[in-house]
């Protein structure tokens, strides 16, 4: 397990930053599809299955980009129903 300290000089580190920064333009541009429409052009089953792809893309983005250290004692349980 990593310390705090470690954590800190991760998130920190230029790499990360870069990373952070592609991962935030990456999200954007699946939310600006869904805003545009992308899916609306197709079948009930794709627009479902796209659009829930999408948002799931975008939710596992905003989990990454707000990563925060947690000591180990405090970390949470994954939910079966909510998946975290």
């Amino acid at each position: 397990m990593i310390s705090a300290e470690q954590f800190a000089e991760w998130k920190t580190h230029p790499v990360t930053k870069e990373i952070f920064a592609e991962l935030t333009e990456l999200r954007d541009q699946l939310k600006d599809k869904l805003i545009d429409g992308i899916t609306i052009d197709y079948g009930a089953e794709y627009i479902y299955g796209l659009t829930n792809k999408i948002v799931g893309q975008i939710a596992g983005i905003e989990q990454l980009l707000n990563i925060s250290y947690e000591r180990e004692e405090t970390k949470e349980q994954v939910n079966d129903q909510s998946g975290y």
